[in-house]
This record gives structure tokens, C-alpha cells and sequence, in this order.
């Protein structure tokens, strides 16, 4: 009797094969070191021998390796560029620029995660000492992608009017929108948050 199963990712005919032990076998694997999910289902090992294998099965069997190290076994997916916004980044690391004691404090921490991307709030200049530092002068926006941020903004008005100020700042079209509902906990507003990205194409933001 042969069956039609799909093993990671793979179609494989299998010949006189009617229990998961019996696949696992003639698979060459060892039972006890791997881990069995059948039809989006989590297998005791304990019931292999009792778990029927049928036709149109779809089966997913992994095992673990060192410090995900896919070495040897090119089933496993490999690492994607990172592309957003037709840009391709070679980190998937995002750091932030808060909390930190000084600007300098900040891009050295930037320098030694090897983040391409940070996001920054916008905040109205300080009139009166417009000398402060400013974090241009120690992140360069030309060697890192500035990914300006709505913080603070309890509105979809303000979050847009934000956003479009940091574009017409830095000229950058790739942001970090986000809706607040609450100054205590500073927990988002879902629906104020979609509400805004509704707004965007209405304001000309992209």
C-alpha cells in the first residue's frame, strides 16, 4: 500500500508504511531524537508506533542544532536580504535614541550593535538655546537610516502632521507611526493608530 505525504516541505511517496514509526524509519531517523508535528499537530513521541500515517498527511520533523548553525543541511531557509522600501539593509536590528545619558553615549551603542536603522523623535526646537547638541551631529543621517517615530502623539492629526514635518526635515519616507492612547502607561491606540494610516494617502504622506 503507498501513501502521499508531504515531509518538510516535500512530496514523498512512501511504500508499506502505515504507522508514524514505521515513516520515521524508513526515514532513517531516530525516534528519539527528533520532534513530529502531523497535520498542524503536536505528536507525543510516546504514541509514534499508534499514529496512523494516510494518504495526503502533511508532516514537520525537526531537531536541534548547535546555535542555529544550518551548516550541512541546506533544507533550512537561508537569511533573506532585509529590504524595506526598496532599500536592502544587512541588519534586522532597529535600535531607539531615548533614555540614553548623551548623544555620544547613543552612537556609540549604535556603532556597536551594527544597527542601520534608528528611530528619533521630533520635537520642536528649543528657542531659547538653540545651541544644544543636536543628534545630527553625532548619528550621521547619511550613514544611517533615520526612522522617524509619532511618540507622544495621542491623535492621527498629529501623528500625520508629525510625520510630515520629520519628511520635510530629513526628506525621509520611511516612518514609524504609532498612536498613543494614555499619557500614563503610553499604551498605543489600536484604532487611532489605523484611523491614521487611513489618513496617509489623503495627506500625500509616503
Amino acid at each position: 500500500m503507498s501513501v502521499h505525504v508531504t515531509i518538510n516541505g516535500e512530496a514523498k511517496l512512501l511504500n508499506g508504511v502505515t504507522s508514524l514509526h514505521q515513516m520515521l524509519l524508513t526515514l532513517g531517523l531516530d525516534p528519539r531524537k527528533i520532534a513530529v508535528e502531523r497535520n498542524l499537530e503536536i505528536v507525543p513521541r510516546s504514541t509514534y508506533a499508534a499514529v496512523p500515517v494516510r494518504d495526503g498527511d502533511s508532516f514537520e520533523i525537526v531537531q536541534f542544532i548547535g546555535g542555529g548553525n544550518a551548516t550541512g543541511d541546506t533544507s533550512l531557509p537561508t537569511d533573506n536580504p532585509f529590504v524595506i522600501a526598496g532599500k536592502t539593509f544587512t541588519s534586522r536590528l532597529i535600535i531607539g535614541t531615548g533614555k540614553y545619558k548623551s548623544y555620544a553615549e547613543n552612537a556609540r551603542a549604535l556603532e556597536a550593535s551594527g544597527a542601520e536603522i534608528v528611530t528619533v523623535a521630533v520635537r520642536r526646537v528649543n528657542l531659547t538655546d538653540p545651541n544644544q547638541p543636536k543628534l545630527i551631529d553625532f548619528i550621521d543621517p547619511k550613514k544611517y537610516t533615520y526612522l522617524p517615530n509619532t511618540a507622544g502623539c495621542f491623535t492621527g492629526e498629529d501623528a500625520i502632521r508629525t510625520l510630515r514635518l520629520a519628511r520635510e526635515a530629513g526628506g525621509w519616507s520611511l516612518v514609524k507611526l504609532e498612536v498613543l492612547g494614555e499619557k500614563k502607561l503610553l499604551y498605543p491606540d489600536m484604532l487611532e493608530t489605523l484611523r491614521a494610516t487611513e489618513m496617509q494617502p489623503r495627506t500625500a504622506f509616503r
